[in-house]
C-alpha cells in the first residue's frame, strides 16, 4: 500500500518547480489619491514547469496586478484573491498549473508629485529659489 501511494505522490514533486519572481515594479491605481502609486513585490510561484513558462506567468501577473486598487492589495483578502485570480488566469488563458503562490515583499511606494521634486533640489542648494515659481 505505501508503494502505490508513493507511486502516486512521487510523480507530483517530480514535475513541481518554483519560480522566484524578485523585486517585480509596477503601477497600479489608488482609488483614493485618484494617482498610481509604484507597487514592488517578490514572489514564490510552485507549480508543474512554471520555470518553462516564465514569460506566460509575468505577463499574468501583469494582467492581474492591474486589476486591482492599491488599498485592496493591502489587506490580507486582497493578496488572497490576488493570488487566487492569478492562479486561475494563469490556467484558463496559458494553461499554466500553479499550485501555490507565496509573497516574500509587497511593498508600495509613494510617488513623488513635481512639487515635491522642486523642493527636494530647492532644500539641497540645487536651485535659487526664484520668486516667479511658488
Amino acid at each position: 500500500m505505501k508503494k502505490i501511494l508513493l507511486l502516486i505522490i512521487l510523480p507530483v514533486f517530480i514535475f513541481a518547480q518554483t519560480l522566484d519572481v524578485n523585486n517585480f515594479t509596477t503601477d497600479i491605481f489608488s482609488k483614493i489619491d485618484k494617482a498610481p502609486k509604484e507597487v514592488k513585490m517578490s514572489l514564490i510561484i510552485v507549480g508543474s514547469y512554471v520555470k518553462d513558462e516564465n514569460y506566460k506567468i509575468i505577463d499574468a501577473l501583469n494582467v492581474v496586478i492591474g486589476s486591482f486598487y492599491v488599498e485592496n492589495l493591502i489587506t490580507s483578502k486582497g493578496k488572497e484573491d490576488f493570488k487566487k485570480l492569478l492562479i486561475e488566469y494563469a490556467a484558463k488563458k496559458y494553461s499554466v498549473d500553479i499550485d501555490n503562490i507565496y509573497i516574500q515583499k509587497f511593498e508600495i511606494s509613494q510617488n513623488p508629485s513635481t512639487d515635491d521634486i522642486i523642493n527636494a533640489l530647492r532644500e539641497s542648494g540645487c536651485c535659487k529659489n526664484n520668486s516667479q515659481h511658488p
